[in-house]
Protein backbone atom coordinates (compact mmCIF):
# COMPACT_ATOMS: atom_id res chain seq x y z
CA UNK A 1 0.00 0.00 0.00
CA UNK A 2 1.43 3.40 -1.40
CA UNK A 3 1.90 6.09 1.54
CA UNK A 4 0.30 9.74 0.67
CA UNK A 5 1.78 13.34 1.30
CA UNK A 6 -0.08 16.20 0.82
CA UNK A 7 1.54 19.85 -0.11
CA UNK A 8 0.14 23.12 -0.72
CA UNK A 9 1.37 23.06 -4.59
CA UNK A 10 3.13 20.23 -6.35
CA UNK A 11 5.08 20.83 -10.00
CA UNK A 12 5.57 18.01 -12.36
CA UNK A 13 8.60 19.08 -13.99
CA UNK A 14 12.25 20.91 -12.93
CA UNK A 15 13.16 22.26 -15.91
CA UNK A 16 13.00 26.07 -16.45
CA UNK A 17 9.14 26.75 -15.78
CA UNK A 18 8.77 23.94 -13.22
CA UNK A 19 12.04 25.96 -10.91
CA UNK A 20 10.52 29.35 -11.85
CA UNK A 21 7.29 28.74 -10.58
CA UNK A 22 8.72 26.88 -7.68
CA UNK A 23 10.94 30.26 -6.38
CA UNK A 24 7.95 32.16 -7.29
CA UNK A 25 6.14 30.09 -4.96
CA UNK A 26 8.62 30.16 -1.65
CA UNK A 27 9.08 33.93 -2.24
CA UNK A 28 5.19 34.60 -2.11
CA UNK A 29 4.63 32.52 1.14
CA UNK A 30 4.09 29.37 -0.15
CA UNK A 31 6.34 26.87 1.70
CA UNK A 32 5.08 23.64 1.43
CA UNK A 33 5.66 23.01 -2.15
CA UNK A 34 6.95 19.66 -3.91
CA UNK A 35 9.02 19.65 -7.23
CA UNK A 36 8.61 16.49 -9.37
CA UNK A 37 11.08 15.33 -11.56
CA UNK A 38 11.44 11.89 -13.27
CA UNK A 39 15.73 12.61 -14.30
CA UNK A 40 18.49 12.40 -11.65
CA UNK A 41 19.25 16.12 -11.81
CA UNK A 42 17.08 19.59 -12.58
CA UNK A 43 17.67 22.17 -15.47
CA UNK A 44 15.64 20.87 -18.24
CA UNK A 45 16.97 20.82 -21.74
CA UNK A 46 19.80 23.36 -21.17
CA UNK A 47 21.38 20.87 -18.67
CA UNK A 48 22.24 18.68 -22.07
CA UNK A 49 24.39 21.49 -23.04
CA UNK A 50 27.82 21.12 -21.56
CA UNK A 51 30.05 23.53 -21.30
CA UNK A 52 33.42 23.47 -23.54
CA UNK A 53 36.10 25.47 -25.01
CA UNK A 54 35.07 26.42 -28.62
CA UNK A 55 31.80 24.55 -28.19
CA UNK A 56 28.36 25.47 -29.29
CA UNK A 57 26.74 28.35 -27.17
CA UNK A 58 23.00 27.47 -26.90
CA UNK A 59 20.39 28.70 -24.53
CA UNK A 60 21.30 32.10 -23.19
CA UNK A 61 20.04 33.85 -20.13
CA UNK A 62 21.31 37.56 -19.63
CA UNK A 63 22.22 38.57 -16.30
CA UNK A 64 21.64 42.00 -14.85
CA UNK A 65 25.04 42.55 -15.49
CA UNK A 66 24.65 41.94 -19.15
CA UNK A 67 26.84 38.78 -18.48
CA UNK A 68 25.29 35.73 -20.99
CA UNK A 69 24.79 32.03 -19.07
CA UNK A 70 24.83 29.18 -21.93
CA UNK A 71 23.93 25.61 -21.14
CA UNK A 72 24.61 24.18 -18.46
CA UNK A 73 25.65 27.61 -16.78
CA UNK A 74 21.99 28.52 -16.85
CA UNK A 75 20.91 24.83 -15.37
CA UNK A 76 23.35 25.18 -12.86
CA UNK A 77 21.88 28.78 -11.92
CA UNK A 78 18.51 27.49 -11.67
CA UNK A 79 19.93 25.08 -9.08
CA UNK A 80 21.27 27.77 -7.18
CA UNK A 81 18.56 29.50 -7.20
CA UNK A 82 16.33 27.20 -5.98
CA UNK A 83 18.83 25.72 -3.06
CA UNK A 84 18.02 28.87 -1.49
CA UNK A 85 13.90 28.17 -0.50
CA UNK A 86 13.05 24.77 1.33
CA UNK A 87 11.36 23.66 -1.93
CA UNK A 88 11.01 19.24 -1.46
CA UNK A 89 12.58 18.41 -4.61
CA UNK A 90 11.58 14.61 -5.61
CA UNK A 91 14.53 13.81 -8.34
CA UNK A 92 14.12 10.18 -10.38
CA UNK A 93 10.23 10.39 -9.38
CA UNK A 94 8.07 9.11 -12.48
CA UNK A 95 4.59 10.21 -12.34
CA UNK A 96 2.17 6.40 -13.66
CA UNK A 97 -1.18 8.05 -12.87
CA UNK A 98 -2.73 10.96 -12.30
CA UNK A 99 -6.18 11.58 -10.55
CA UNK A 100 -7.39 15.34 -11.59
CA UNK A 101 -10.71 15.09 -9.97
CA UNK A 102 -8.82 14.23 -7.16
CA UNK A 103 -6.05 16.60 -7.27
CA UNK A 104 -3.89 13.59 -7.09
CA UNK A 105 -0.71 12.27 -8.27
CA UNK A 106 1.19 9.01 -7.87
CA UNK A 107 4.72 8.41 -8.70
CA UNK A 108 7.38 5.41 -8.07
CA UNK A 109 10.54 7.01 -6.19
CA UNK A 110 13.70 4.57 -5.84
CA UNK A 111 13.71 5.92 -1.86
CA UNK A 112 9.90 5.49 -1.06
CA UNK A 113 8.59 3.64 -3.74
CA UNK A 114 5.17 4.21 -4.66
CA UNK A 115 3.87 7.42 -3.14
CA UNK A 116 0.83 9.83 -3.63
CA UNK A 117 1.34 13.15 -3.19
CA UNK A 118 -1.95 15.48 -3.11
CA UNK A 119 -2.26 19.38 -3.47
CA UNK A 120 -4.42 22.16 -3.44
CA UNK A 121 -2.88 23.39 -7.05
CA UNK A 122 -0.74 21.45 -9.40
CA UNK A 123 0.89 22.73 -11.69
CA UNK A 124 2.00 20.92 -15.07
CA UNK A 125 5.35 21.89 -16.48
CA UNK A 126 6.35 18.76 -18.31
CA UNK A 127 7.41 20.85 -21.46
CA UNK A 128 7.57 19.32 -24.89
CA UNK A 129 9.26 16.10 -26.75
CA UNK A 130 10.15 15.70 -30.27
CA UNK A 131 7.81 13.90 -32.71
CA UNK A 132 8.58 10.52 -33.62
CA UNK A 133 8.91 9.18 -36.71
CA UNK A 134 5.55 7.75 -37.23
CA UNK A 135 3.93 10.92 -35.77
CA UNK A 136 5.50 12.89 -38.26
CA UNK A 137 3.99 11.07 -40.91
CA UNK A 138 6.05 11.41 -43.97
CA UNK A 139 9.23 9.34 -42.85
CA UNK A 140 8.77 6.16 -44.14
CA UNK A 141 11.64 2.65 -44.08
CA UNK A 142 13.29 0.47 -41.79
CA UNK A 143 14.33 1.55 -38.47
CA UNK A 144 18.06 0.95 -38.14
CA UNK A 145 20.70 1.44 -35.90
CA UNK A 146 22.15 5.56 -35.80
CA UNK A 147 18.96 7.00 -36.18
CA UNK A 148 18.77 9.06 -33.08
CA UNK A 149 16.54 12.23 -31.48
CA UNK A 150 18.67 15.34 -30.18
CA UNK A 151 18.12 14.53 -27.06
CA UNK A 152 20.29 11.08 -27.63
CA UNK A 153 22.93 12.78 -29.46
CA UNK A 154 23.43 15.76 -27.02
CA UNK A 155 23.75 12.58 -24.27
CA UNK A 156 26.50 10.46 -26.46
CA UNK A 157 28.57 13.44 -27.90
CA UNK A 158 28.53 15.60 -24.18
CA UNK A 159 27.60 13.03 -21.86
CA UNK A 160 30.29 10.45 -22.79
CA UNK A 161 32.43 11.72 -25.17
CA UNK A 162 31.23 9.85 -28.63
CA UNK A 163 30.81 10.99 -32.20
CA UNK A 164 27.95 8.70 -33.58
CA UNK A 165 28.43 9.54 -37.45
CA UNK A 166 30.31 11.48 -39.43
CA UNK A 167 28.19 12.32 -42.30
CA UNK A 168 25.45 13.23 -40.82
CA UNK A 169 21.57 14.07 -42.35
CA UNK A 170 19.37 15.59 -40.07
CA UNK A 171 15.43 15.27 -40.65
CA UNK A 172 13.84 19.03 -39.75
CA UNK A 173 15.05 22.33 -40.20
CA UNK A 174 14.01 24.27 -36.72
CA UNK A 175 16.56 25.61 -34.30
CA UNK A 176 16.85 22.68 -32.50
CA UNK A 177 18.25 21.02 -35.69
CA UNK A 178 20.93 23.67 -36.72
CA UNK A 179 21.78 23.18 -33.33
CA UNK A 180 22.46 19.35 -33.83
CA UNK A 181 24.42 20.15 -37.20
CA UNK A 182 26.98 22.78 -35.42
CA UNK A 183 27.29 20.35 -32.48
CA UNK A 184 28.61 17.90 -34.67
CA UNK A 185 30.97 19.55 -36.55
CA UNK A 186 32.26 20.95 -33.67
CA UNK A 187 32.73 17.08 -32.17
CA UNK A 188 34.34 16.51 -35.84
CA UNK A 189 31.60 15.37 -38.33
CA UNK A 190 31.64 17.22 -41.46
CA UNK A 191 28.94 19.76 -41.83
CA UNK A 192 25.71 18.07 -42.09
CA UNK A 193 22.84 18.08 -44.69
CA UNK A 194 19.33 19.49 -43.46
CA UNK A 195 16.20 17.35 -44.84
CA UNK A 196 12.65 19.07 -44.64
CA UNK A 197 9.54 18.91 -46.47
CA UNK A 198 9.36 22.64 -46.72
CA UNK A 199 10.79 25.37 -48.89
CA UNK A 200 12.83 27.42 -46.33
CA UNK A 201 14.06 26.63 -43.09
CA UNK A 202 11.62 26.83 -40.51
CA UNK A 203 14.82 27.86 -38.04
CA UNK A 204 14.90 31.98 -38.81
CA UNK A 205 17.67 33.65 -40.45
CA UNK A 206 19.07 35.49 -37.96
CA UNK A 207 19.18 32.41 -35.78
CA UNK A 208 21.17 30.12 -38.52
CA UNK A 209 23.52 33.05 -39.28
CA UNK A 210 24.31 33.11 -35.70
CA UNK A 211 25.22 28.74 -35.79
CA UNK A 212 27.48 29.90 -39.37
CA UNK A 213 29.96 30.40 -37.14
CA UNK A 214 30.53 26.63 -35.71
CA UNK A 215 28.93 24.91 -39.35
CA UNK A 216 27.47 25.69 -42.36
CA UNK A 217 24.67 22.84 -43.07
CA UNK A 218 23.53 22.44 -46.89
CA UNK A 219 19.50 22.91 -46.53
CA UNK A 220 17.36 20.26 -48.77
CA UNK A 221 13.95 21.27 -49.14
CA UNK A 222 12.44 18.76 -50.93
CA UNK A 223 8.43 18.61 -52.00
CA UNK A 224 8.79 14.78 -51.69
CA UNK A 225 5.71 13.11 -49.95
CA UNK A 226 7.76 10.65 -48.14
CA UNK A 227 11.35 10.39 -46.95
CA UNK A 228 12.71 6.25 -46.50
CA UNK A 229 15.19 5.72 -43.90
CA UNK A 230 17.59 3.96 -46.14
CA UNK A 231 20.16 0.73 -44.08
CA UNK A 232 19.54 -2.70 -42.71
CA UNK A 233 21.36 -3.12 -39.60
CA UNK A 234 22.75 0.58 -39.52
CA UNK A 235 21.24 4.15 -41.18
CA UNK A 236 23.28 4.14 -44.47
CA UNK A 237 21.20 7.11 -46.36
CA UNK A 238 17.88 8.54 -47.06
CA UNK A 239 15.80 8.17 -50.11
CA UNK A 240 13.85 11.05 -51.35
CA UNK A 241 10.26 9.14 -52.69
CA UNK A 242 9.40 11.58 -55.43
CA UNK A 243 12.66 12.59 -56.74
CA UNK A 244 13.92 8.84 -56.01
CA UNK A 245 17.46 10.49 -55.03
CA UNK A 246 19.45 8.71 -52.93
CA UNK A 247 21.43 10.99 -50.02
CA UNK A 248 24.18 8.84 -48.59
CA UNK A 249 25.06 9.36 -44.46
CA UNK A 250 25.99 7.28 -41.80
CA UNK A 251 23.74 8.07 -39.62
CA UNK A 252 20.29 10.10 -38.92
CA UNK A 253 19.00 12.46 -36.30
CA UNK A 254 15.68 13.61 -35.82
CA UNK A 255 15.21 16.74 -34.97
CA UNK A 256 12.71 19.16 -34.01
CA UNK A 257 8.67 19.08 -34.52
CA UNK A 258 8.67 19.83 -30.58
CA UNK A 259 5.18 18.51 -29.95
CA UNK A 260 3.21 19.01 -26.36
CA UNK A 261 4.42 16.37 -23.46
CA UNK A 262 0.40 16.10 -22.23
CA UNK A 263 0.39 12.22 -22.03
CA UNK A 264 0.11 12.69 -18.43
CA UNK A 265 -3.09 15.36 -19.23
CA UNK A 266 -4.44 12.80 -21.24
CA UNK A 267 -4.16 10.22 -18.94
CA UNK A 268 -6.01 12.30 -16.42
CA UNK A 269 -8.81 13.36 -18.69
CA UNK A 270 -7.69 16.57 -18.85
CA UNK A 271 -8.95 18.06 -21.67
CA UNK A 272 -6.26 18.73 -24.58
CA UNK A 273 -6.33 20.01 -28.16
CA UNK A 274 -5.99 17.48 -31.38
CA UNK A 275 -4.22 17.19 -33.05
CA UNK A 276 -1.52 19.74 -31.56
CA UNK A 277 -1.80 18.15 -27.92
CA UNK A 278 -1.71 21.22 -26.39
CA UNK A 279 -3.94 21.13 -23.14
CA UNK A 280 -6.92 23.46 -23.31
CA UNK A 281 -5.87 26.43 -20.68
CA UNK A 282 -8.64 29.08 -19.72
CA UNK A 283 -7.46 32.31 -18.08
CA UNK A 284 -4.01 32.29 -16.05
CA UNK A 285 -2.86 29.20 -17.50
CA UNK A 286 -5.27 27.16 -15.35
CA UNK A 287 -6.65 23.54 -16.87
CA UNK A 288 -10.04 22.07 -17.70
CA UNK A 289 -10.03 21.29 -13.73
CA UNK A 290 -10.22 23.01 -11.26
CA UNK A 291 -6.55 23.24 -9.54
CA UNK A 292 -4.81 22.19 -12.68
CA UNK A 293 -2.09 24.57 -14.32
CA UNK A 294 0.46 24.38 -16.81
CA UNK A 295 3.42 26.35 -17.61
CA UNK A 296 6.36 26.24 -20.20
CA UNK A 297 6.19 24.64 -23.36
CA UNK A 298 3.85 22.16 -22.44
CA UNK A 299 1.82 24.95 -23.69
CA UNK A 300 2.67 24.77 -27.29
CA UNK A 301 5.30 25.97 -29.41
CA UNK A 302 9.31 26.16 -28.99
CA UNK A 303 10.41 28.60 -26.37
CA UNK A 304 13.69 29.57 -24.60
CA UNK A 305 14.74 28.52 -21.16
CA UNK A 306 14.16 31.84 -19.89
CA UNK A 307 10.42 32.29 -21.68
CA UNK A 308 10.02 29.59 -19.56
CA UNK A 309 11.62 30.37 -16.19
CA UNK A 310 9.09 33.63 -16.44
CA UNK A 311 6.34 32.27 -17.35
CA UNK A 312 6.54 29.45 -14.54
CA UNK A 313 6.90 32.79 -12.45
CA UNK A 314 3.67 34.19 -13.86
CA UNK A 315 1.77 31.20 -14.02
CA UNK A 316 2.73 30.95 -9.64
CA UNK A 317 0.81 34.25 -8.82
CA UNK A 318 -2.44 32.79 -10.68
CA UNK A 319 -1.74 29.77 -8.41
CA UNK A 320 -1.45 31.97 -5.74
CA UNK A 321 -4.35 33.63 -6.46
CA UNK A 322 -6.46 30.19 -6.45
CA UNK A 323 -5.02 29.21 -3.29
CA UNK A 324 -6.39 32.59 -1.19
CA UNK A 325 -10.06 31.97 -3.43
CA UNK A 326 -10.00 28.24 -2.38
CA UNK A 327 -8.88 28.81 1.54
Amino acid sequence: MNSTKHFSVVIIGAGPAGIGAAIALYKRGVKSVALVERSDKIGGIPSLYKKKKGGVRTFIRWSRGGIPFFGEDYAHWLGEQLSKTDVQLWLQSQVIEIEAKENRITLVNPDEGRVSLTAAAIIMACGSREETASERGWLTGARPMRVFFTKQLLQLIDGNGLLPMRNPVIIGSDLIAYAAAAKLKVAGAADAIIVDNRRRPKCSYFERLYFRRWSQPNFRGVAAKSVEVVGSKTASGIRLSREDELIPCDGIVLCGELIPNSELALQGNLKVELPSRKPVVGRDSQLSEPGWFAAGNILGGFHGAEWCYFNGRRVARAVINHLSQSS
